[in-house]
């Protein structure tokens, strides 16, 4: 019977007895003040859970997973206490952050790891074989980061989606039950085809109405911005410090900033004045997605090749902070009352492909080789989502609207986008 159990939203209670001294040191209580999405709470007001309630539901789906398939004692505490720290890297703001910060999650979580090595030792946990399962080099890592059938995926979707408000989350439990490490990689049995085909449509439709909303993104760059400026005021180095920090403390550390638009930007983000879309680039042939009727905006389509050159280009936050200095000179505004909101080209984006089992045939195979029409189906689904915005505060939004051929001039010249230059307005 757990006698040490911790209750969290849509679980059973759930059983932390063995990892206690993991889950009472500070770098994993720190998780309490680490968004699960980040900013994006400014639009949707439920999604407050944090790193910690998400830790916590991927260790109990994690310990639900040995039950079911019967993992001895060692490999099952091992995989459990890598489900409850595989995000102790995160900083601030999670995924959103780490861009302007450089480095990532797990090279961060490897430095706090090391920490941690007499609390692995009281859990009976070797720090290697943990470890290990952070750099990918141990295939019962899968169980957990596998992008389609691990319990971190499966945890967070279902949770992100509850706490969005969205409904519609497939069936963990029989998902679990039907899933099995064929080699080094998950697979799910063939005659629950239809249930991963559906969990890989949910997260196509979350990504479409929940991560990737367009206020979300915007106020994801609002934030982005202003650290970038703030940062600029650091000596080199100074930058790691940030990793440490729980979102709160990062939100006073540009408030009491030495930067001015670093504390204009975070001001606009405590109140909620977030940029608005003056100019969207969609894929060709669908601007008809975006809804601007009566707006002061305007749409374009560009092919997919420039579209994509311009989405990578702004994988560069040193180059997007340039050309975003560019855009507030040409309206004649301050800095960052233009920004640039981008989205990760789409094919980042989609699903992966899914190991499916055959227990008859004796053998396994890939989803999308089988099934091309559910491949087009989740491709068609970033098509319609996909855009990248250039944003402006509210008061100057139909202003700025009104140069946005300046504005698509300016941003074909910075990511050699050529091509876009005869791509269709749709109005």
């Amino acid at each position: 019977m757990p006698l040490h159990a911790i209750c969290i939203p849509a679980s059973p209670p759930v059983d932390v007895g063995a990892f206690r001294p993991l889950l009472d040191h500070p770098y994993f209580q720190r998780l309490r003040g680490r968004k699960q999405l980040g900013v994006n709470s400014l639009v949707f007001p439920g999604a407050v859970h944090t790193r910690f309630e998400h830790a916590l539901g991927c260790l109990g789906l994690t310990q639900r997973l040995c039950r079911i398939h019967g993992l001895a004692e060692e490999p099952a505490r091992l995989v459990c206490a890598f489900a409850l720290l595989h995000d102790l890297g995160h900083g601030p703001f999670s995924h959103q952050i780490e861009p302007v910060l450089g480095g990532d999650h797990h090279a961060h979580g490897l430095r706090c790891l090391e920490a941690l090595r007499g609390e692995l030792r009281e859990c009976g946990v070797g720090f290697d074989d943990i470890a290990a399962m952070l750099r990918g080099e141990q295939p019962l890592a899968q169980w957990v980061t596998d992008r389609n059938l691990g319990t971190d995926k499966l945890d967070y979707l279902m949770r992100d989606a509850l706490h969005i408000g969205f409904t519609g989350a497939p069936d963990i439990e029989k998902i679990q039950f039907y899933t099995m490490l064929d080699g080094e990689a998950l697979a799910i049995e063939e005659k629950f085809i239809e249930e991963v085909k559906r969990l890989q449509k949910f997260y196509s439709y979350l990504h479409q109405h929940g991560y990737l909303n367009k206020a979300a993104l915007s106020a994801q760059r609002l934030l982005q911005r202003a650290v970038q400026e703030e940062l600029a005021t650091l000596r080199p180095g100074e930058s790691q410090l940030l990793w440490s920090m729980t979102d709160d403390e990062l939100s006073g550390w540009l408030r009491a900033g030495r930067s001015a638009v670093a504390r204009r930007l975070e001001a606009r983000l405590a109140s909620r004045r977030l940029h608005r879309t003056v100019l969207a680039i969609r894929p060709e042939g669908y601007g008809f997605v975006e809804r601007c009727s009566g707006k002061p905006m305007q749409v374009l389509e560009w092919p997919r090749p420039p579209l994509r050159r311009f989405a990578e280009f702004c994988t560069d936050y040193q180059a997007l902070f340039a050309l975003e200095g560019r855009l507030a000179s040409c309206c004649g505004l301050p800095v960052g009352d233009i920004l640039v909101a981008p989205m990760p080209y789409f094919r980042k984006l989609l699903p992966q492909d899914v190991r499916i089992y055959s227990t008859g045939a004796g053998g396994s195979f890939g989803l999308f080789e089988k099934d091309r029409d559910h491949r087009r189906s989740l491709e068609g689904d970033y098509l319609r989502t996909f855009a990248v915005r250039v944003v402006a505060v509210p008061e100057e939004r139909e202003r700025v609207a009104r140069e946005w051929e300046r504005l698509a001039a300016l941003i074909q010249e910075a990511c050699g986008s050529d091509a876009a230059a005869g791509a269709e307005s749709p109005g």
